[in-house]
């Protein structure tokens, strides 16, 4: 028994070092096998033979010389292999399916976007989801490796099941992801709300990665948050923190959630909204911009189009976006104050009206915000539309970083 144990820590041990090197490597982009044992404190044949073993064995590190001597044998120098090893990553959106090849360094290799046509039912989604993958998948190398699968998706995960517990967007309830993909993929593949996802892109892989403490709200046809409090993406207890949009903003309102509760942020000031209320204005002649712009026809008003009418000074599209704004900015006042974070990102489609909507809110939030934040930036998500992307090739990263898709081999 005391042998078995004996082997077994030996195994563990030798893992958890094989951990250490590679986040090393990847960390540094390149090193000399000597800087590696001074910054690990292992033995020189220890480094040898778990970097080979990335090299040789694992494909995730490469040898590209040697460096300089000072009398003794010269160190080979290793780096993280990026070329080669690639991720998919999957932002299922209600509108439009979007996915991308990326290397391990989050480089697109290839992307696709086809629309999602929710009308067709569960079915036709997943059928698309699963071509889109395939495609990707086709654009690889000759000897290249394709890792995993990550897929972004607006709902409630449970992070202890995997089951999508519910998904207003798409009308789904109790989906179970995993089974419907996983024999058709041929890979391994993860999944997890796509706003969350968002933040753990902003982390990993983000322009300020030393950030510990940080909000990612997705702005789109929903309102969603992912949160990072010191350094950690926060899950909550089975996977729902988060749920930013369902914060009560207005508790006189009469205006009804998809939830079923009223005043919600998200009821108030999504891209649902904007629209909703955009199409009223044009119904009772008080917006002739926008009138021009969709051409009379109200089924083609977006948020978009009222944010083209406001910032072309049409004075209904105008108030529609005050009035959403002063909504949102109490809403991130809420989360500023209760979590004070370092900075704020903004993602999704209506986020990317960029300056008319940053310049809306700079004016607004001071009201909102403890005069300990009134300093804190609210600032565009690094990635724009490809952040929920990004986040998911993050998940399969972590993953790889982890070792964990080796033990799967």
């Amino acid at each position: 028994m005391k042998n078995e144990f004996s082997k077994m820590d030996a195994g563990l041990l030798h893992l958890a070092n094989k951990k250490v090197l590679l986040k090393l490597i990847n960390q540094k982009g390149q090193i000399s096998r000597s800087e590696l044992s001074k910054a690990t404190k292992l033995t020189p044949p220890t480094i040898t033979r778990i970097v080979d073993e990335l090299v040789y064995k694992d494909n995730l590190a490469e040898y590209i010389g040697t460096g300089s001597s000072n009398g003794g044998r010269p160190s080979m120098i290793v780096k993280f292999k990026n070329e080669g090893n690639y991720i998919i990553g999957i932002d299922l959106g209600a509108t439009y399916i979007r996915g991308g090849l990326v290397d391990l360094n989050a480089k697109f290799v290839y992307e696709i976007q086809v629309p999602t046509e929710i009308e067709k039912g569960f079915s036709s989604i997943i059928e698309k989801v699963a071509n889109v993958i395939q495609k990707l998948k086709s654009r690889q190398e000759l000897n290249s490796k394709v890792w995993g699968v990550g897929i972004g998706v607006a709902g409630l995960v449970d992070s202890k099941t995997g089951m999508i517990e519910s998904s207003p967007d798409f009308g789904w309830s109790k989906i179970d992801l995993r089974k419907e993909l996983e024999d058709r993929l041929g890979l391994p593949f993860f999944y997890d709300n796509s706003t969350r996802l968002m933040a753990l892109g902003e982390l990993k892989l983000g322009a300020k990665q030393n950030l510990k403490n940080f909000a990612v709200i997705n702005l789109g046809y929903g309102i969603a948050s992912g949160l990072v409090i010191e350094g950690n993406l926060v899950k909550g207890h089975v996977g729902f923190a988060g749920e930013f949009g369902h914060i009560s903003v207005d508790t006189e309102s009469s205006v009804k959630c998809k939830c079923g509760m009223y005043g919600c942020l998200e009821a108030l000031a999504s891209g649902h909204r904007i629209a909703a209320l955009g199409k009223h204005a044009l119904t009772n002649h008080n917006s002739q911009i926008l009138n021009e712009l969709c051409n009379g026809n109200p089924n083609l008003i977006t948020a978009e189009l009222v944010a083209k009418a406001a910032q072309m000074g049409d004075k209904s599209c105008l108030k529609i976006y005050n009035e959403v704004i002063e909504y949102l900015c109490k809403g991130i006042g809420i989360i500023a104050n209760l979590l004070n974070p370092e900075i704020v990102y903004l993602g999704g489609g209506i986020s990317l009206n960029e300056q008319f909507l940053f310049d809306l809110v700079q004016a607004k939030k001071s009201k909102y915000l403890l005069y300990t934040n009134t300093d804190m930036p609210i600032v565009p998500s690094t990635f724009g539309e490809q952040a929920t992307i990004i986040g998911a090739v993050s998940l399969v990263l972590e993953k790889i970083m982890n070792l964990e898709l080796l033990v799967e081999e």
